[in-house]
């Protein structure tokens, strides 16, 4: 079986978890003995630049890639500049299965539905963007996130509409948002909705998590990593610093991984508060995000809203503690906190930090979230899934 991976992003090309989950995915279906093509974009800074439009062998993996400008919302801007060639290299391939991303596939679809079975993974819901968004004005949130899921949210949601009523198979990456997608949803559109968790590649994870050299190990640390948007509760980070530093103390710093539009203030307010137990990296690379996984305890996750982030697979199947607030998500991919610590709000964050920390054997605790989680989000039982699901609809 020949299956085409469309996505706008894909490594080294990646402004989300969504390039990340098409490349361990590509890489389950082949590992399955499946065929895959990823068509995917090259965005251009620049006016005039020049790129190769060719593809190129990754392990079984042919990867196509196709110039587009560099402006928002990429995954629209991919489509439209190449919905003629993605249409024609489809064909070209002879691909049995069309596999998009939701947000990414429409208007492609219109056409790529008449030529092969077609399959959409979704990974967030417009709905509760544009709530999450509408909140953050009056809490600190920064105006970008209001032009991008508020003002942008009837274009987004009528995308994902498109692409429910034209795939022949939908697929939730969690209960939770299968959930949001199915409410007020025709009958026959909630029928060809499935769940499918997020997959990791655990041989390439546990590689690189070897070969990230640290120099004190011994230091161990309270792990970020994420954008810098309202939604990803990186303000939350602040207060958690607070509380660990002058309520629940404790011998361990948060480093931060990342950046986006509340980097300057998160600065200037850890200066301003005086906290001294919270560390910005800043945008870093692979590597020096292992370096810091390597002496993570704890890898905490603050979101208002997540769907099934892939930071929480990863730090789970390498044996971190995950730290959430009591979230649908969160619930269900811990098994109701069972493989992880789900607090109420920021104060009962640092309390059962300083408690686990302090009480817990956090290596027995480790070695049982790593044991679960790599017999739950192996990619090689996400992609028997979608396998699964391909048959379904090729026949």
């Amino acid at each position: 079986m020949h299956v085409a991976l469309l996505s706008h992003e894909y490594p080294p090309f990646i402004f989300g978890g969504v390039g990340t989950f098409v490349e361990n995915l590509a890489n389950g279906l082949s590992m399955q003995g499946l065929r895959v093509t990823v068509i995917s974009g090259r965005p251009m800074p620049h006016p005039g630049q020049q790129c190769d439009n060719g593809s190129n062998d990754v392990s079984e993996i042919s990867v196509i890639r196709y110039r587009y400008p560099n402006i928002p919302p990429r995954h629209i801007t991919f489509q439209v500049f190449n919905q003629k060639k993605i249409s024609n290299i489809v064909r070209h391939i002879e691909a049995d299965i069309v596999h998009g991303q939701g947000g990414s596939t429409f208007p492609a679809l219109l056409s790529l539905k008449h030529q092969t079975p077609t399959l959409v993974t979704f990974h967030s819901n417009p709905k509760m963007e544009k709530t999450m968004s509408l909140l953050s004005l009056t809490r600190g949130g920064n105006i970008g996130d209001f032009y991008t899921f508020v003002m942008g949210y009837p274009v987004w949601a009528y995308t994902y509409r498109k692409e429910l009523e034209c795939c022949d198979v939908a697929v939730a990456v969690s209960r939770t948002l299968k959930e949001e997608l199915t409410t007020r949803t025709a009958s026959y559109i909630q029928q060809k909705i499935f769940t499918i968790h997020n997959g990791v590649n655990i041989e390439k994870l546990e590689k690189e998590h070897r070969n990230a050299s640290c120099n004190d190990e011994t230091n161990h640390i309270i792990l970020f990593a994420g954008r810098f948007f309202w939604r990803k509760g990186v303000l939350n980070l602040l207060r958690l610093a607070h509380f660990l530093q002058e309520k629940h103390p404790i011998d361990l710093k948060i480093v931060v991984h990342g950046s986006g539009p509340l980097y300057n203030r998160m600065k200037n307010e850890i200066s301003q508060h005086g906290l001294r137990n919270i560390i910005l990296k800043g945008f870093t690379t692979r590597d020096e995000l292992m370096r810091s996984m390597r002496r993570a305890v704890f890898v905490v996750i603050p979101s208002f809203y997540e769907a099934c982030p892939m930071i929480l697979l990863e730090s789970m199947c390498l044996g971190k503690i995950p730290i959430t607030f009591n979230l649908p998500y969160a619930t269900e991919l811990t098994k109701n906190g069972r493989y992880g610590i789900i607090a109420r709000n920021v104060e009962d964050m640092a309390a059962k930090i300083k408690f686990a920390y302090d009480k817990l054997d956090l290596k027995k605790l480790g070695k049982n979230i790593s044991r679960f989680a790599k017999s739950e989000y192996d990619i090689r039982k996400t992609a028997l899934k979608y396998q699964d699901l391909y048959r379904k609809i090729a026949g």
